[in-house]
């Protein structure tokens, strides 16, 4: 296989771990083979404390045995990480030998070498900076064994070559990772709900129902349907003034509204717009709409329904609820009796859980949602 094809290949399966995370030891082989290395290792650590959060380990060096005593106990020890911390002030394709930073006399009463790596036969070592964000840092660290040439020029190019790919593919992977959480998350809170809730769009294609709204669809008596995959209603009326209530939700502006079923006063149909930042709004997707069937007893906020949507604690709901009747986090806080410290830290955590960014944006999302009661 030619350079060039080595390096599409390993760019390749470098992308097809996004969707199967089981072939990252495959993928860090093929770098170490690429930069004429025999060990691979992707390790993660706090930028705060310095201690490895995780490891990934390829090669042919090391057995089982010696990647457990690595994340047990070498990775504390490891002099890499004064390089790793260096590298990382520094762009992604700029990579340092470890020859360079240790001298023999370092690696002669090093724990670390003397120990671990000479004792599974590796020696050299040659590590590059992949990323980072506000919490942790990645790198990658290449070995060569005992009795091999030190790393130089020729393989820090090489490297080079596929930094910013492997960079592309860990950041694919941890948005993927945190969208599947995300809509898991979702479905386990709208699945919980006691209520009959579906999820629509513009033309009432049912996207998602729960367990109770699947059977309300079962029983004609509700007057509610699923004809060709779309929510409709028996009666013509309230046919033409459901469609009328999911076009106004997913319109723009989105509103919200409420109808009885069938002419009765016992049970209502609330319709509201599906706020993006919900698990069940795919970028792709037009604007969605929340569907709520209920029985006109029940009583239950728009903050409360919100709540249950996106696992809000009793202190968040609180908050939000201030935030929704014109309080700001200032006066709130002075009134509930609470450090404003705390306020601050519970809005981050309403931002980060409702997908706004803005107080205007969390305050316009809790508008939007009419009364359910």
């Amino acid at each position: 296989m030619t350079d060039d094809k080595k390096l599409d290949h390993l760019i390749g399966v470098l992308y097809e771990t996004v969707l199967d995370p089981g072939r990252w030891r495959e993928a860090l082989g093929l770098c170490g083979q690429y930069a004429g290395s025999v060990d691979a290792q992707l390790l993660t650590f706090n930028k705060t404390t310095q201690t490895l959060i995780s490891a990934v380990l390829a090669g042919t060096l090391f057995p089982e045995q010696g990647n457990i005593d690595y994340v047990n106990y070498y990775g504390a020890i490891d002099p890499r990480i004064k390089i790793f911390k260096i590298l990382n002030q520094g762009a992604i394709d700029e990579w340092r030998l470890c020859h360079d930073v240790n001298s023999q006399y370092f690696v002669d009463h090093s724990e670390f070498y003397q120990d671990f790596l000479i004792a599974y036969g590796a020696r050299y070592g040659m590590n590059g900076r992949i990323d980072e964000n506000h919490n942790q840092y990645t790198s990658l660290g290449l070995l060569r064994a005992v009795g091999q040439q030190p790393f130089g020029d020729a393989e820090q190019r090489a490297a080079q070559r596929f930094s910013g790919h492997l960079q592309r593919a860990l950041r694919l992977q941890q948005h993927t990772q945190a969208l599947h959480t995300k809509a898991e998350l979702g479905v386990r809170a709208i699945d919980a709900l006691a209520l009959s809730v579906l999820i629509v769009d513009g033309k009432g294609l049912i996207l998602h129902l729960n367990a109770s709204a699947g059977h309300l669809l079962k029983s004609r008596f509700i007057g509610l349907l699923c004809k060709t995959g779309r929510l409709s209603s028996i009666d013509p009326s309230n046919k033409n003034r459901l469609a009328t209530l999911i076009i106004d939700a997913t319109d723009n502006p989105a509103v919200g509204g409420a109808m009885f079923l069938n002419g009765e006063q016992s049970r209502q149909v609330f319709v509201t717009p599906l706020p993006a930042a919900s698990a069940f709004a795919e970028e792709w997707q037009k604007p969605l709409a929340l569907v709520l069937v209920m029985e006109a007893s029940t009583k239950l906020s728009a903050v409360d329904m919100l709540g249950k949507l996106y696992s809000l604690t009793p202190a968040e709901l609180r908050l939000a609820s201030a935030l929704l009747v014109g309080n700001s986090p200032e006066e709130y806080a002075k009134q509930a009796g609470v450090m404003a410290s705390t306020i601050r830290s519970q809005l981050k955590s309403l931002f980060r859980k409702t997908g706004t960014s803005r107080q205007s944006e969390l305050v316009a999302l809790l508008s939007r949602v009419p009364p359910l009661q």
